[in-house]
């Protein structure tokens, strides 16, 4: 048989968040991701704040839109925030200042699209005197125009500067953004462990700034040196981890009646019901990792033919040593006993460790293609080329 013939097994994905607000996971986003010196605050400033060793600021509200638009145009969340921003001291209005509304999921508007636009001052000054008009308002005291109001208060001068510092920045999955900071170095199949781990570690030593009345602000280069710390002493990529569950009684059944050529090759040596479903389990799974551990990078491909050439010269050595040391045993008990001596073989793959069974399943691998046989006659009795 070949691979693509043999049953395959599926593997499942977490969904997004990892049990943590958004607030968290952009702190955490944030400290992964600026410049050496920069340092980022929790709900000090704003939701967010960046704070630029120069000087420069970024005000960052977030807004989680599982529900609703808050970057629609009449949306309460977006006129209380430029309204926040207008109350601001006038000494943080300069350009080194930006106004960030992120929102996520994805979500559009007109107006947040007109802000984000309005760099220059023609356009700002365009969007304020739209503001102004009663038509955009609406009835006094209805709606978001006690919001719109409150922003108009602040004077041309500050309105015109909260417009053209304002960005909008949108996106699907906030987590996404983490991920693709570990996803260079880091093995795919951990990176939703990794990324909890580090919203966590954020949340955790902001939490603790915060109990002791301390100034909820993180620095970014001290926040990188812990996580660096958490994931060499906490290092998923050290276990190759499992990519499937065992295999569903029909698919071991459907496989033993096919009679490929490692079950041929186990009954060769009168090998028990419980021995030969073990194997083909064993099998479907070790196949299953070798091909998901491929395609995410998990491994190198040639590393596989590493493993396979040392599991061969273990075969070898251990069929000589039985020959020597069990050689009054029959040729079904002599393979019975060299089948189980290499399958419980522990042994590394690039320095990680194996799935208990992937060394048994990659010498049922390696007997398929008639590399290893358990027979004594295994290459007189199956043939390299046969069918």
């Amino acid at each position: 048989m070949s691979l693509d013939e043999y049953p395959k097994l599926k593997t499942s994905v977490p969904g997004q968040y990892l049990g943590y607000g958004l607030q968290p996971v952009r702190l955490c986003y944030y400290l992964m991701s600026v410049a050496k010196g920069c340092r980022i605050s929790l709900e000090q400033l704003d939701d967010i704040a960046i704070h630029d060793p120069s000087g420069g600021l970024i005000f960052e509200q977030s807004k989680s839109a599982m529900s609703g638009n808050p970057a629609s145009d009449r949306s309460a969340e977006l006129w209380k925030t430029l309204a926040n921003w207008a109350s601001l001291p006038g000494s943080l209005l300069d350009p080194a200042t930006a106004f960030r509304f992120y929102v996520t999921p994805l979500k559009v508007g007109d107006l947040v699209h007109a802000l984000h636009d309005a760099r220059d001052a023609a356009k700002a000054d365009a969007l304020l005197k739209k503001f102004k008009t009663k038509t955009f308002k609406g009835k006094k005291g209805v709606g978001v125009e006690p919001l719109i109001s409150k922003f108009l208060e602040a004077g041309d001068e500050v309105c015109l500067k909260v417009i053209r510092l304002f960005e909008l920045q949108t996106e699907e999955d906030p987590i996404d953004a983490i991920t693709q900071k570990l996803v260079v170095t880091l093995p795919e199949e951990s990176l939703d462990q990794y990324c909890a781990a580090a919203i966590g570690i954020a949340k955790d030593d902001v939490d603790s700034l915060i109990r002791k009345k301390k100034a909820p602000i993180l620095d970014a280069v001290v926040f990188r040196r812990k996580l660096r710390a958490f994931i060499r002493k906490h290092d998923f990529s050290k276990l190759l981890v499992s990519t499937t569950g065992a295999p569903a009684q029909d698919q071991i059944a459907d496989l033993l009646s096919s009679q490929p050529t490692f079950v041929r090759q186990l009954l060769a040596v009168e090998a028990s019901d419980t021995l030969m479903t073990n194997a083909v389990s064993d099998f479907l799974r070790a196949m299953a990792d070798k091909v998901t551990w491929a395609d995410t990078g998990s491994i190198v491909n040639s590393s596989l033919d590493e493993l396979d050439e040392s599991l061969i010269r273990h075969h070898a050595m251990t069929s000589d040593e039985l020959s020597d040391t069990h050689g009054h045993l029959d040729a079904p008990q002599l393979g019975r006993q060299l089948y189980r001596r290499c399958v419980n073989l522990t042994m590394p793959l690039e320095g990680q460790s194996l799935p208990t069974y992937f060394v048994a399943g990659e010498y049922n691998c390696l007997a398929d293609d008639r590399r290893v046989g358990w027979h004594p006659d295994h290459k007189t009795l199956f043939p390299k080329g046969a069918s």
